[in-house]
C-alpha cells in the first residue's frame, strides 16, 4: 500500500512579498489620487455652475415680475439689504423671505416701491438705516427651523445668519458664516460694472450714483432713490454682459481673519457706516476692471478657488467659465467689456 504525500502547508507571505504588495498599492494610490481630485473638483465646479444657473433663472423671473432686475444695494452706507435677499422667493426660500418681510411696519427688511427704481420717499433713507443691521433686536428664524422660530419667537436666530446652499460654491474655503457663527456667506456677487464712468472713489457716500454705473446690479449710493436695470437696458447684448460672478477669499478676507468688512454675504450689508470708503460694498457687489483683475485677490475683484478662472452667469442666463488670463494686459479690454451693459464694445470672448 502506497502512502500519499501530504501537500506542503504555506504559512503566509514573506516579508519581501508584503513589502512588494504595499509598494504596489502605494503606487496605485499615487496614480489614482490626482484623478480622484480632478473628478471631485469637476463635480464641485459643476455644482457651482448649477448654483449660478439657478440665480440666473431667479434674476429673469424677478425681471418678468417687476420689469427690472433687483437693486444691487440701496442707500449710501453700504449696510443695506442686497439683491440676494430680494431673490429669496425665486430660489425656494419663500419661508425665509416671509419671515424677513411679513410685518406691517416693515421693521425688518425695507422693500422699496415696486421693488426699486426711482424715489423711495422723503426721509426713507433713515428707515433703511434703521434696518441695516438686520434688526438683531427683532430676531427672525431660519427657513430650516420650526414655525415658532419663523414667527420671531424670543431667542431665535436672525434670518440673515442662515446658510443657503444656493449661494455657496463647494470649492470655496471660507467658513459658511462670517466669523464662523453669524451672517451667512455668499460666493456669488453682483456685477456693478467697470470704472470707465466712475469717480476716483466710487464707494464713498454719494461718490458715484447708480445712474452712472454700467453693470447690471447697482449700488444706489443715495438715500432717497434706488437704481435698477432691466433686460432692455442691456444694449451691449445679454450674451455679452455679466450679471453675477464668483468670489472667494481676498486680501482682507481670510478664513481666520478678524478684518472681514468685505466678507461676502447673501443678505447684503456688512460694512461700516458712510465714509468708510472703498471696500465695504465688496461684500455684495464687485467690479470688472483692469484695476480688479480676476483671481487677483483684491477685495473688489471676482475670483474663485477653481483652477485657472471662475464661473459667471451672463444676462442671457448662460453660465460660462472665464479664464483668469482674460485679465492680463492684452485682454483687459475684453474683461471690462463683459462687465459693462451699455458701452457698445465689440466682445470676442477667448
Amino acid at each position: 500500500m502506497t502512502t500519499m504525500s501530504q501537500p506542503k502547508v504555506r504559512r503566509g507571505f514573506t516579508l519581501i512579498e508584503l513589502l512588494v504588495v504595499i509598494a504596489i498599492i502605494a503606487i496605485l494610490i499615487g496614480l489614482l489620487l490626482p484623478a480622484v481630485q480632478k473628478v471631485l473638483e469637476a463635480a464641485a465646479r459643476m455644482q457651482c455652475s448649477n448654483n449660478l444657473k439657478q440665480l440666473g433663472i431667479a434674476m429673469h423671473t424677478f425681471n418678468d415680475t417687476y420689469s427690472h432686475f433687483p437693486i444691487g444695494t440701496y442707500n449710501n452706507d453700504n449696510t443695506g439689504w442686497g439683491w440676494g435677499a430680494f431673490l429669496l422667493p425665486y430660489i425656494e426660500q419663500t419661508a425665509l423671505y416671509t419671515a424677513l418681510t411679513n410685518t406691517a411696519s416693515q421693521d425688518r427688511m425695507f422693500l422699496p416701491p415696486n421693488m426699486g427704481g426711482g424715489s423711495v420717499g422723503a426721509g426713507c433713507g433713515n428707515n433703511i438705516d434703521n434696518v441695516r443691521n438686520y434688526n438683531a433686536t427683532y430676531p427672525v428664524g431660519r427657513s430650516d427651523m420650526n414655525a415658532n422660530v419663523l414667527s420671531g419667537a424670543a431667542g431665535s436666530t436672525p434670518a440673515a445668519y442662515s446658510v443657503i446652499k444656493t449661494f455657496i460654491c463647494p470649492s470655496d474655503i471660507l467658513p459658511n458664516q462670517k466669523n464662523g457663527s453669524t451672517f451667512g456667506k455668499s460666493n456669488y456677487l453682483g456685477n456693478m460694472g467697470n470704472t470707465s464712468t466712475w469717480s476716483a472713489n466710487p464707494y464713498g457716500c454719494g461718490a458715484v450714483l447708480g445712474s452712472a454705473q454700467n453693470g447690471v446690479l447697482l449700488h444706489s449710493n443715495e438715500d432717497a432713490n434706488t437704481h435698477v436695470t432691466s433686460l432692455i437696458t442691456i444694449t451691449d447684448g445679454t450674451s455679452n454682459t455679466v450679471m453675477i460672478g464668483e468670489v472667494s477669499e481676498t486680501t482682507n478676507v481670510k478664513s481666520a481673519a478678524s478684518n472681514v468688512a468685505q466678507f461676502p454675504l447673501w443678505a447684503g450689508g456688512n460694512g461700516g457706516t458712510c465714509g468708510n470708503g472703498s471696500g465695504n460694498v465688496g461684500n455684495q457687489l464687485r467690479a470688472m476692471d483692469p484695476a480688479y483683475v480676476l483671481n487677483g485677490g483684491n477685495d473688489l475683484a471676482f475670483g474663485s478657488k477653481h483652477t485657472g478662472g471662475a464661473n459667471f452667469v451672463f444676462a442671457d442666463g448662460a453660465v460660462r467659465f472665464i479664464s483668469q488670463t482674460i485679465s492680463n494686459t492684452t485682454t483687459t479690454d475684453v474683461y471690462a467689456a463683459i462687465g459693462s451693459r451699455n458701452r457698445g464694445e465689440v466682445v470676442n470672448l477667448p
